[in-house]
């Protein structure tokens, strides 16, 4: 589940994404917070610690602070390569985040909101047992639907339908689930288009159709809405401006994933596929990242009133950080192999509309817990 760019999308990245205000550690010294101490603290929790990482720190709606360092291949993944900021990987179940936005978006734009039934939105041709006709779209967001898992698929998820919940609602036992946002795959598409247009489809010809509705409109409704010169080309997987990666066609330049700890191990590639959407399979940087969180926090994806829900609810996040400032919500997303080659990456919004999000190429890492590390460098940041 869960390509370093070329330079023309530096430049053309620096004008379209409000770069403006852009600069490394030590150049911005603010009363109050401080972005550029915020920089210098994440910097200092991460140099050293991992492979290869990256963070863009966005504030009023803009990016003000980015930096990267280490590697995004090792020489056992000959050539070796910097991690740098332009640097995309997989952001693992941060994509979560990008779908409860699409979603509710989505539902917002038709006057529906997070108590909508599920089975008000599933195709009608769907065979959904008694005992879920009741859970709404909030439950399954924040891990309280009782679902069950057989599949990525369009008909394995058809079956978690028909399967009855072991349980959901608010005072429901959260469930962490990857079903409950594959879903998200086949959600909104339904809502945008109508539930019947996938209704008389085979399954075969609904997940083709469904998949590339989802990533049509999470292309055109978050990546376009939110400046990114590459919006028509993000995609599920490893990519770059050739299209998609893939083990028969690799690319010598993009990112590999390692375990920090036995660097003589060659690193390797996770290629997922469109049926990992909804849950994760995203491929960005940081900065792209930070670009959407930004974009949430100006009102653009969903009303703030839903974005509050959101965070309070936690939906699209995973709980929060009480730090000396209030509460930093935020969504960690990782992948990993049977030798621990993988993944980390964090996002987490502070209250005076300040985000961040980072990325490393490792998941077995000397950073310590990447959450409170994280909201420490905020804490530290005030002057």
């Amino acid at each position: 589940m869960k390509n370093v760019l070329r330079n023309s999308w530096v430049v053309l990245g620096l004008t379209a994404m409000t770069f403006t205000a852009c600069q490394k550690p030590g150049g911005i010294v603010n009363k109050g917070f401080d972005a550029a101490l915020f920089a210098k603290n994440m910097r200092e929790s991460l140099d050293g610690k991992t492979v290869g990482w990256s963070f863009a720190i966005s504030q009023n709606g803009k990016i003000v602070q980015y930096d990267a360092g280490g590697s995004a291949r090792l020489s056992t993944n000959n050539p070796e390569i910097k991690y740098t900021y332009t640097t995309r990987q997989a952001i693992g179940s941060c994509s979560k985040t990008i779908s409860a936005l699409a979603l509710l978006g989505a539902l917002e734009a038709k006057d529906l909101d997070e108590y909508t039934y599920l089975a008000d939105l599933l195709p009608s041709s769907w065979d959904i047992a008694l005992e879920n006709r009741k859970i709404r779209v909030m439950d399954m967001l924040t891990h309280k639907a009782g679902l069950t898992y057989f599949g990525n698929d369009y008909a394995s998820l058809r079956k978690t339908l028909k399967t009855p919940t072991t349980g959901f609602g608010y005072f429901t036992e959260k469930k962490y689930d990857n079903v409950n946002y594959l879903l998200c795959r086949i959600l909104i598409p339904c809502v945008v288009n109508g539930r019947e247009t996938y209704a008389n489809m085979t399954d075969e010809q609904a997940d083709e159709a469904v998949s590339q509705a989802h990533r049509d409109y999470v292309r055109e409704k978050i990546f376009k809405v939110a400046g990114l010169p590459d919006w028509q080309k993000i995609n599920i997987g490893p990519w770059n401006a050739g299209g998609s990666i893939t083990e028969a066609a690799p690319d010598r330049q993009m990112t590999m994933y390692y375990n920090y700890s036995k660097p003589a191990l060659p690193g390797i590639m996770a290629y997922t596929t469109y049926k990992d959407a909804g849950a994760g399979g995203w491929f960005i940087n940081t900065p792209e990242m930070a670009q959407v969180l930004l974009t949430a926090e100006a009102g653009k994806y969903v009303s703030g009133l839903m974005l509050d829900k959101m965070k309070d609810l936690l939906m699209g996040y995973d709980g929060f950080v009480s730090g000396k400032r209030g509460d930093y919500y935020w969504k960690n997303g990782y992948w990993y192999d049977d030798q621990k080659r993988g993944i980390f990456t964090v996002i987490m919004h502070f209250p005076n509309n300040v985000q961040i999000a980072w990325h490393t190429n490792s998941i077995q890492t000397d950073i310590g817990d990447p959450m409170t590390i994280t909201g420490k460098a905020y804490d530290h940041a005030w002057r």
